[in-house]
């Protein structure tokens, strides 16, 4: 990267430096800048360094002597009466002292991102964690996920798996990131599930918005096709996206949808294969079912999770089938007589 490139680089965050300070900066600012940021890893550097400059200049010989508290004081004061333009005029010309202390003071390599504390859960456990902020993450089966807190955000990222997050009210977003989309919101609660192909972000209170993670990429100022890009969810719905894009948005029984925290599964006119799919998540032993038309069975019903055995046993009642055992399967067919 050329020194012209840095240059510019840290220009844009400097101007995002700016809005974040507005007092009205609302959600759709942070999330045009977080589109920004997370674009490029070399964003987020040059912000924190425009961050860092701010006590770079008071400590260093760059400041009059005995100048730092009255440069922090008269800095405050003038991001409380400058217009937006001169605030940014101001802030580039951090940016500029910044890039003269990069090159005659010191040498500094961008900072790495904050490693995040990393949470697991096995097949059929599940596990209730507190974070920092007080909100709380409930996971479920074989689920991981990272948690990063920085100055300016609420970091998820979703490896695997499906987790209830009760997000405690605060000023920076809370962004769970999962296949590439975004769920941010500041105070709600709201499941996201991470399947082998697709998300599902299913909203119970509050408010949240969903969009891809490459919305907005690239952009040098905030563009309003980013808020087309977003999906604001009412509680209640559940949006699935598959590859960036949207598959379906429904609507469905939040407590029927979160039946699994006791350890019950509730399905409702699905079909076998999808049921069996679904208990297969959490136990050792696998369901399976080979035969297309039985696997195309509608069912609905309560079943304990982790107990592939009562499930087989329980579907004798409802459909002609016969249970064989090999091994850690167990396979569900056709009964004798029953059409193949």
């Amino acid at each position: 990267m050329t020194k012209e490139d840095t240059a510019s680089r840290l220009k844009i965050a400097a101007y995002w430096y700016a809005e974040l300070r507005e007092p009205d900066a609302d959600h759709r600012t942070w999330d045009k800048f977080r589109a920004w940021e997370g674009s490029d890893p070399a964003n987020r550097a040059a912000f924190q360094q425009v961050e860092a400059s701010l006590s770079l200049l008071e400590g260093s010989s760059l400041a009059a002597p005995g100048a730092a508290n009255e440069y922090s004081s008269s800095a405050t004061q003038s991001f409380s009466r400058k217009p937006a333009r001169a605030r940014l005029y101001w802030l580039t010309g951090i940016a500029a002292v910044l890039m003269l202390a990069l090159v005659s003071v010191v040498i500094l390599s961008p900072p790495a991102a904050p490693a995040g504390q990393v949470y697991a859960t096995a097949i059929g456990d599940t596990r209730d964690v507190t974070l920092e902020d007080g909100s709380r993450v409930t996971l479920n089966t074989d689920t991981e996920l990272a948690v990063t807190y920085s100055r300016t955000e609420r970091r998820i990222q979703l490896a695997h798996g499906q987790a209830l997050f009760s997000v405690m009210k605060g000023t920076r977003p809370f962004i769970v990131a999962a296949g590439g989309s975004e769920t941010r919101a500041l105070g709600t609660r709201f499941e996201v599930y991470r399947g082998p192909d697709d998300v599902s972000v299913t909203l119970v209170e509050g408010s949240v918005s969903v969009l891809p993670e490459t919305a907005g990429q690239g952009s040098v100022a905030p563009d309003v096709d980013e808020e087309k890009a977003a999906t604001v969810l009412v509680p209640g719905d559940r949006l699935v996206m598959r590859g960036g894009a949207i598959a379906s948005l429904t609507q469905v029984d939040t407590s029927e949808a979160l039946a699994w925290q006791s350890g019950i599964l509730q399905f409702r006119d699905v079909t076998l294969g999808e049921a069996i799919a679904e208990l297969n998540r959490y136990s050792e032993t696998k369901l399976r079912v080979d035969d297309p038309a039985l696997a195309a069975e509608r069912l609905s019903g309560a079943f304990p999770a982790g107990d592939q055995d009562t499930f087989a046993e329980t579907l004798k009642l409802f459909l002609p089938v016969e249970i064989r055992r090999r091994g850690n399967e167990i396979l569900v067919e056709p009964a004798g007589g029953a059409p193949r």
